[in-house]
């Protein structure tokens, strides 16, 4: 629902919109506000709207996966939680058959492009984002929408592997979908029913994919799946969430534990997606695809998903099927490089059938010894089977435990960004202290773009001021 801009201005100061979002820590607090007026004396600066003016504000999470890398375009489960940053923004309708948006931060500029299906979006600038966005609503819902000024700021590190991109993409279309009225549009009543359909259908704009009656795009190059998606729309506050993939499939939430604290360690390695960084990322995916295509040919299957073969051999021993896995993809090459299609499917199949089970316990009844066991676990077949863990990652997870955390690892896509250390409560600052101390020293061209700070479960995206 919009508000006015007067109202806005007015209700921009009150500490309660922020309360109930981010908790009553005054430092917290304090720091959104800070953040969420900035964003509106720019939108106010460069749009100057009349105080009638209708607007629409959100704030869209950045997410952490605790566990689940890489498995939810191959039909896997993940353990995540709606982080405490993220993006601010404000919108309004233009008559001027346009998108303007704008970061706050200077660095990044204002990209200016037409509504319209006909766009290119530029793969390598900010702008393919919300230009893949634009471009997609159009081809799917018609090019009768009206432009809208779009203002943001963010409080994520960039490319720190916390789905700032997913964020971005997401608050977009709510900034361009909710001054259009595109939730009582009649295509989209018919094609998406609840947050999980629309979440799948986010995921599609970005990765290309066709959903239901929506037809593909190009997307922005990445081919990933729907886990960022689905988390930040359906984030909850203290809670850490389990969904399955392909179809997105709620299975629970387990509340957070008072005792501990996440504390992001962002390396300042930019996780990109850009030229060969982005065959990287789209190898992992790729090598998945490949597993099942030639498990199928060999078996006379049809499955699509890794998740497929396991439920086919449900029963089936572990090295059993390892075996099978082995007969049918073992000597697939491209590019002259082993691409090891068994370790594929053995990551997906430890990171699904044994370290999400045994957290998920652990993590209901308290048990850190076995949860710091199972994250270790993950971790390190992340390193060995999908290369994902630079050296600046692997650093900060070994040393995070040398320091006292309960469990530490790299999350997100990999390839840079940012590992996790679950720490006792109360042990935040000695932590933080210390660790980046010794990153500093090790990594010292990371001296100043690294960043380390606690993060709590919140809310998913969240309409403002309404």
């Amino acid at each position: 629902m919009p508000t006015s801009f007067r109202e806005l201005k007015y209700s921009v100061s009150d500490t309660s919109h922020y309360e109930k979002l981010f908790g009553k820590e005054e430092e917290v607090v304090k720091r959104k506000m800070e953040l969420f007026r900035k964003v509106v004396e720019e939108f106010e600066k460069s749009f100057n709207p009349s105080p009638e003016e209708e607007v629409y504000c959100f704030f869209v999470p950045g997410r952490v996966e605790v566990f689940g890398k890489h498995t939810d375009y191959a039909g896997g489960h993940s353990i995540l939680f709606a982080m405490d940053r993220g993006f601010f923004c404000v919108s309004r309708i233009n008559d001027l058959k346009k998108i303007r948006i704008k970061e706050i931060d200077p660095t990044y500029g204002e990209r200016v492009f037409p509504v319209s299906d006909k766009l290119e979006p530029p793969i390598g600038d900010w702008g393919n984002y919300p230009m893949t966005v634009v471009k997609r609503v159009c081809r799917n819902f018609g090019t009768d929408l009206k432009g809208v000024d779009i203002m943001f700021g963010c409080d994520l590190p960039p490319a720190g592997g916390m789905s700032g991109s997913s964020a971005l993409m997401i608050m977009t279309f709510y900034a361009f979908a909710s001054p259009n009225n595109l939730f009582d549009h009649p295509v989209f009543k018919e094609n998406i029913k609840d947050k999980n359909d629309l979440a799948m259908y986010l995921a599609c704009i970005e990765n290309g994919q066709s959903f239901r009656g929506l037809s593909g795009e190009r997307g922005v190059g990445t081919f990933g799946g729907s886990e960022d998606h689905t988390i930040i729309l359906n984030g909850k506050q203290n809670m850490l969430s389990i969904f399955q993939f392909s179809p997105i499939i709620h299975k629970a939430d387990i509340t957070y534990p008072d005792d501990l604290t996440f504390i992001i360690l962002y390396s300042g390695v930019k996780a990109e997606k850009t030229g060969e960084a982005m065959y990287k990322y789209n190898l992992a995916s790729r090598r998945a695809r490949l597993v099942v295509e030639k498990y199928n040919e060999v078996y006379g299957t049809k499955h699509e998903l890794m998740r497929h073969i396991i439920e086919e051999n449900k029963g089936l021993e572990f090295e059993e099927l390892m075996k099978k896995v082995e007969r049918a993809a073992s000597n697939y090459i491209e590019r002259g490089k082993d691409l090891d299609l068994p370790g594929r499917f053995k990551q997906f199949y430890l990171e699904v059938m044994e370290y999400i089970p045994e957290a998920a316990k652990a993590l209901t009844f308290r048990d850190y010894e076995t949860l710091s066991e199972a994250t270790n676990k993950s971790h390190e077949a992340s390193k060995q089977y999908l290369w994902n863990i630079v050296d600046e990652i692997e650093f900060l997870q070994k040393q995070s435990l040398k320091y006292g955390a309960l469990a530490a690892s790299g999350f997100g896509a990999g390839f840079g960004g940012s590992a996790y250390a679950v720490v006792e409560a109360g042990k935040e600052r000695e932590f933080i202290e210390k660790i980046a101390r010794a990153y500093r020293e090790r990594f010292p061209k990371y001296a100043e773009s690294c960043l380390f700070f606690r993060t709590y479960p919140s809310k998913g995206l969240s309409e403002l001021f309404a």
